[in-house]
Protein backbone atom coordinates (compact mmCIF):
# COMPACT_ATOMS: atom_id res chain seq x y z
CA UNK A 1 0.00 0.00 0.00
CA UNK A 2 1.17 3.58 -1.01
CA UNK A 3 2.69 5.57 1.92
CA UNK A 4 0.65 8.72 2.23
CA UNK A 5 2.70 11.61 4.17
CA UNK A 6 1.15 14.36 6.26
CA UNK A 7 4.65 17.15 6.58
CA UNK A 8 4.48 19.67 9.46
CA UNK A 9 6.60 22.61 9.25
CA UNK A 10 7.43 23.89 12.53
CA UNK A 11 8.48 27.61 13.09
CA UNK A 12 11.35 28.47 15.37
CA UNK A 13 11.39 25.12 16.89
CA UNK A 14 14.78 23.59 18.00
CA UNK A 15 16.21 21.17 19.76
CA UNK A 16 17.58 22.58 23.62
CA UNK A 17 21.32 22.59 23.99
CA UNK A 18 21.08 19.88 26.95
CA UNK A 19 18.39 17.94 25.15
CA UNK A 20 14.45 17.10 25.09
CA UNK A 21 14.78 15.97 28.44
CA UNK A 22 14.97 18.76 31.48
CA UNK A 23 13.88 21.19 28.87
CA UNK A 24 11.13 23.65 27.79
CA UNK A 25 9.29 21.16 26.19
CA UNK A 26 9.30 18.98 29.12
CA UNK A 27 8.04 20.98 30.97
CA UNK A 28 5.12 22.75 28.97
CA UNK A 29 4.69 19.84 26.98
CA UNK A 30 3.23 16.73 27.46
CA UNK A 31 5.41 13.27 28.51
CA UNK A 32 4.43 11.13 25.92
CA UNK A 33 4.91 14.15 23.04
CA UNK A 34 8.44 14.75 24.35
CA UNK A 35 9.19 11.13 24.26
CA UNK A 36 8.37 10.54 20.42
CA UNK A 37 10.68 13.59 19.44
CA UNK A 38 13.50 11.81 21.91
CA UNK A 39 12.40 8.34 19.47
CA UNK A 40 11.81 9.08 16.13
CA UNK A 41 13.85 12.33 15.19
CA UNK A 42 17.40 13.07 14.39
CA UNK A 43 18.87 16.55 14.63
CA UNK A 44 19.84 18.33 12.02
CA UNK A 45 21.82 21.96 11.32
CA UNK A 46 20.16 24.71 9.81
CA UNK A 47 23.37 27.04 9.72
CA UNK A 48 24.15 25.36 6.29
CA UNK A 49 27.86 26.37 6.64
CA UNK A 50 27.13 30.23 6.50
CA UNK A 51 27.93 32.88 9.55
CA UNK A 52 25.41 34.35 11.56
CA UNK A 53 21.85 33.38 12.89
CA UNK A 54 19.67 31.25 10.96
CA UNK A 55 16.23 32.80 9.25
CA UNK A 56 13.01 31.58 7.98
CA UNK A 57 13.07 32.86 4.29
CA UNK A 58 16.38 30.64 3.48
CA UNK A 59 15.86 28.20 6.01
CA UNK A 60 12.71 27.28 4.60
CA UNK A 61 13.89 27.70 0.72
CA UNK A 62 16.42 24.92 1.57
CA UNK A 63 13.70 22.85 3.19
CA UNK A 64 11.52 22.98 0.67
CA UNK A 65 13.98 23.07 -2.06
CA UNK A 66 17.13 21.24 -1.58
CA UNK A 67 19.31 23.67 -2.18
CA UNK A 68 21.47 25.80 0.25
CA UNK A 69 19.86 29.59 0.04
CA UNK A 70 22.05 30.33 2.78
CA UNK A 71 25.14 29.81 0.51
CA UNK A 72 23.64 31.02 -2.27
CA UNK A 73 22.43 34.55 -1.09
CA UNK A 74 25.94 34.39 0.45
CA UNK A 75 23.85 34.96 4.39
CA UNK A 76 20.86 34.23 6.35
CA UNK A 77 17.81 36.13 4.81
CA UNK A 78 14.77 36.35 7.35
CA UNK A 79 11.54 36.82 6.91
CA UNK A 80 10.20 36.93 3.12
CA UNK A 81 11.91 35.74 0.30
CA UNK A 82 12.97 38.37 -1.87
CA UNK A 83 13.19 38.09 -6.34
CA UNK A 84 15.92 35.73 -6.44
CA UNK A 85 14.89 32.96 -3.49
CA UNK A 86 11.25 32.96 -5.08
CA UNK A 87 12.93 32.17 -8.42
CA UNK A 88 14.53 29.18 -6.66
CA UNK A 89 11.30 28.12 -5.33
CA UNK A 90 9.22 28.61 -7.94
CA UNK A 91 11.75 26.61 -10.49
CA UNK A 92 11.72 23.55 -8.24
CA UNK A 93 10.09 22.55 -4.68
CA UNK A 94 8.46 19.48 -3.34
CA UNK A 95 5.21 20.08 -4.49
CA UNK A 96 5.95 20.79 -8.17
CA UNK A 97 8.45 18.33 -7.75
CA UNK A 98 5.99 15.44 -7.15
CA UNK A 99 3.29 16.97 -9.36
CA UNK A 100 5.31 16.23 -11.98
CA UNK A 101 5.51 12.40 -10.96
CA UNK A 102 1.77 12.06 -10.87
CA UNK A 103 1.38 12.44 -7.27
CA UNK A 104 -1.43 14.72 -5.85
CA UNK A 105 -0.40 16.92 -3.09
CA UNK A 106 -2.44 19.77 -0.64
CA UNK A 107 -1.56 22.64 1.44
CA UNK A 108 -4.24 22.02 4.29
CA UNK A 109 -3.41 25.94 5.94
CA UNK A 110 -6.39 28.18 5.45
CA UNK A 111 -6.50 31.90 3.82
CA UNK A 112 -8.59 34.03 5.79
CA UNK A 113 -7.61 37.52 6.37
CA UNK A 114 -5.70 37.63 2.80
CA UNK A 115 -5.73 36.42 -0.87
CA UNK A 116 -2.94 35.34 -2.12
CA UNK A 117 -3.41 38.98 -4.44
CA UNK A 118 -3.87 40.74 -1.58
CA UNK A 119 -0.10 39.42 -0.18
CA UNK A 120 1.16 40.42 -3.18
CA UNK A 121 0.62 43.56 -2.95
CA UNK A 122 1.44 43.88 0.29
CA UNK A 123 4.60 41.87 -0.52
CA UNK A 124 3.97 39.46 2.51
CA UNK A 125 4.72 35.81 0.56
CA UNK A 126 5.84 33.37 2.74
CA UNK A 127 7.99 30.63 1.12
CA UNK A 128 5.04 28.35 1.28
CA UNK A 129 2.96 30.98 -0.05
CA UNK A 130 5.44 31.38 -3.16
CA UNK A 131 5.50 27.60 -3.62
CA UNK A 132 1.76 27.25 -3.43
CA UNK A 133 1.00 29.71 -5.83
CA UNK A 134 3.77 28.40 -8.33
CA UNK A 135 2.56 24.75 -8.18
CA UNK A 136 -0.76 24.37 -7.21
CA UNK A 137 -2.30 28.19 -8.38
CA UNK A 138 -4.95 28.03 -5.13
CA UNK A 139 -5.46 28.16 -1.48
CA UNK A 140 -8.37 27.16 0.91
CA UNK A 141 -10.16 29.93 2.12
CA UNK A 142 -13.11 30.38 4.64
CA UNK A 143 -15.27 28.74 2.96
CA UNK A 144 -13.01 25.50 3.43
CA UNK A 145 -11.95 25.88 6.96
CA UNK A 146 -15.80 26.34 7.87
CA UNK A 147 -16.53 22.94 6.00
CA UNK A 148 -13.31 20.98 8.12
CA UNK A 149 -11.59 21.03 4.76
CA UNK A 150 -8.29 23.36 5.82
CA UNK A 151 -7.05 23.73 9.53
CA UNK A 152 -5.63 27.41 10.74
CA UNK A 153 -2.80 28.33 11.14
CA UNK A 154 -3.70 27.95 15.51
CA UNK A 155 -5.30 24.90 15.41
CA UNK A 156 -7.92 25.85 17.29
CA UNK A 157 -8.84 28.95 14.96
CA UNK A 158 -9.38 31.53 18.05
CA UNK A 159 -7.75 34.18 16.73
CA UNK A 160 -9.99 34.91 13.72
CA UNK A 161 -12.89 34.40 16.06
CA UNK A 162 -14.14 38.28 16.22
CA UNK A 163 -13.77 38.21 12.46
CA UNK A 164 -14.95 35.03 11.03
CA UNK A 165 -18.02 33.58 11.61
CA UNK A 166 -16.19 29.81 12.60
CA UNK A 167 -16.45 27.34 15.31
CA UNK A 168 -13.73 27.14 17.85
CA UNK A 169 -12.39 23.92 17.72
CA UNK A 170 -9.79 21.55 19.89
CA UNK A 171 -6.15 20.62 18.63
CA UNK A 172 -7.71 16.91 18.23
CA UNK A 173 -10.40 17.95 15.56
CA UNK A 174 -7.36 19.93 14.03
CA UNK A 175 -5.84 16.90 13.47
CA UNK A 176 -8.31 14.91 12.59
CA UNK A 177 -9.50 17.59 10.20
CA UNK A 178 -5.81 17.55 8.79
CA UNK A 179 -5.68 13.38 8.44
CA UNK A 180 -9.33 13.56 6.50
CA UNK A 181 -7.80 16.30 4.11
CA UNK A 182 -4.96 13.91 3.56
CA UNK A 183 -7.21 10.95 2.60
CA UNK A 184 -7.27 12.43 -0.72
CA UNK A 185 -3.62 13.09 -1.26
CA UNK A 186 -0.11 11.48 -1.56
CA UNK A 187 1.61 14.37 0.21
CA UNK A 188 0.14 16.98 2.65
CA UNK A 189 2.08 20.20 4.24
CA UNK A 190 0.62 21.62 7.08
CA UNK A 191 2.31 24.90 8.49
CA UNK A 192 2.68 25.76 11.57
CA UNK A 193 4.49 29.03 13.12
CA UNK A 194 3.22 30.21 16.18
CA UNK A 195 6.20 28.14 18.00
CA UNK A 196 8.29 31.13 16.28
CA UNK A 197 5.96 33.87 16.98
CA UNK A 198 6.12 32.56 21.07
CA UNK A 199 9.52 32.37 20.43
CA UNK A 200 10.38 35.99 19.66
CA UNK A 201 7.82 36.98 22.24
CA UNK A 202 9.78 35.49 25.24
CA UNK A 203 6.56 35.21 27.55
CA UNK A 204 5.82 31.73 28.87
CA UNK A 205 2.19 32.03 29.03
CA UNK A 206 2.41 32.25 25.59
CA UNK A 207 4.71 29.64 25.04
CA UNK A 208 2.86 27.12 27.32
CA UNK A 209 -0.34 27.86 25.46
CA UNK A 210 1.30 26.96 22.18
CA UNK A 211 3.73 23.94 23.25
CA UNK A 212 0.26 22.78 24.75
CA UNK A 213 -1.69 22.91 21.34
CA UNK A 214 1.02 21.23 19.52
CA UNK A 215 1.84 18.28 22.10
CA UNK A 216 -2.72 17.45 21.53
CA UNK A 217 -2.12 18.40 18.09
CA UNK A 218 1.03 16.18 17.21
CA UNK A 219 -0.15 13.12 19.59
CA UNK A 220 -3.57 12.89 17.86
CA UNK A 221 -2.02 12.86 14.44
CA UNK A 222 0.17 10.07 16.04
CA UNK A 223 -2.81 8.19 17.45
CA UNK A 224 -5.20 8.40 14.59
CA UNK A 225 -3.14 7.97 11.78
CA UNK A 226 -3.78 5.01 9.51
CA UNK A 227 -1.17 2.48 8.80
CA UNK A 228 -0.66 3.70 5.49
CA UNK A 229 -0.08 7.46 6.58
CA UNK A 230 3.22 8.91 7.48
CA UNK A 231 3.64 11.75 9.79
CA UNK A 232 6.71 14.22 9.36
CA UNK A 233 7.39 17.37 11.23
CA UNK A 234 10.86 19.41 10.46
CA UNK A 235 11.28 23.27 11.29
CA UNK A 236 13.37 26.03 9.51
CA UNK A 237 15.61 27.14 12.87
CA UNK A 238 15.38 26.96 16.50
CA UNK A 239 14.05 29.83 18.64
CA UNK A 240 10.75 28.52 21.03
CA UNK A 241 13.04 26.21 22.88
CA UNK A 242 15.67 29.40 24.26
CA UNK A 243 13.43 31.51 26.40
CA UNK A 244 15.91 33.39 27.82
CA UNK A 245 16.37 35.34 23.81
CA UNK A 246 14.07 36.65 22.01
CA UNK A 247 16.36 35.67 18.94
CA UNK A 248 16.36 32.77 16.44
CA UNK A 249 19.11 30.46 17.65
CA UNK A 250 22.04 27.93 16.36
CA UNK A 251 20.39 24.88 17.90
CA UNK A 252 19.68 22.22 15.35
CA UNK A 253 15.86 21.49 14.97
CA UNK A 254 14.76 17.90 15.00
CA UNK A 255 13.45 15.65 11.90
CA UNK A 256 11.07 13.73 12.89
CA UNK A 257 9.53 10.80 11.23
CA UNK A 258 6.63 8.72 12.76
CA UNK A 259 5.05 5.48 9.79
CA UNK A 260 8.59 4.99 8.10
CA UNK A 261 12.42 4.23 9.49
CA UNK A 262 14.32 6.78 10.26
CA UNK A 263 17.29 7.84 8.02
CA UNK A 264 20.53 6.00 8.91
CA UNK A 265 23.56 7.67 9.54
CA UNK A 266 25.04 6.60 6.44
CA UNK A 267 21.92 8.14 4.70
CA UNK A 268 23.64 11.58 5.22
CA UNK A 269 20.84 13.87 6.80
CA UNK A 270 22.76 16.14 8.32
CA UNK A 271 21.99 19.74 7.28
CA UNK A 272 18.04 21.29 6.67
CA UNK A 273 18.65 20.83 2.60
CA UNK A 274 19.13 17.31 2.92
CA UNK A 275 15.25 16.46 3.66
CA UNK A 276 14.20 17.51 0.23
CA UNK A 277 15.89 14.57 -1.53
CA UNK A 278 14.89 12.20 1.55
CA UNK A 279 11.22 12.70 1.00
CA UNK A 280 11.92 12.63 -2.52
CA UNK A 281 13.67 9.45 -3.30
CA UNK A 282 13.51 7.68 -0.21
CA UNK A 283 9.77 7.80 0.29
CA UNK A 284 8.41 8.48 -3.09
CA UNK A 285 11.54 6.74 -4.71
CA UNK A 286 12.28 9.41 -7.57
CA UNK A 287 15.70 8.43 -8.87
CA UNK A 288 18.08 10.71 -7.25
CA UNK A 289 19.56 11.54 -10.94
CA UNK A 290 16.07 12.86 -11.00
CA UNK A 291 16.00 15.20 -8.42
CA UNK A 292 17.76 18.20 -10.14
CA UNK A 293 18.75 19.79 -6.87
CA UNK A 294 20.31 23.69 -7.18
CA UNK A 295 23.21 24.67 -5.26
CA UNK A 296 25.45 27.42 -4.82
Amino acid sequence: MCKKVIMIMLDGFGIPEKGWLNSIYSEFCDSRFVGLLSEFSIPVRTDMGIDGIPQSATGQTALFTGCNAAKIMGMHVQGFPDTKLREIICSQNLFSSLVKRGKKVAFANAYVRYTLEELERMRLKSVTTTMVESSIGWVRNLDYLQSGNAVYHDLTRKSIKSISPVQIISPKQAARDLLNISNDYDFTLFEYFLTDKAGHKSDLGILKEVLGDLTTFVCELVDSAMENTMIILAGDHGNCEDITTKKHTKNPVPFFVYGYPLPSKDRGIKSIENIYSFILEDIFKVPKSNLGVLNG
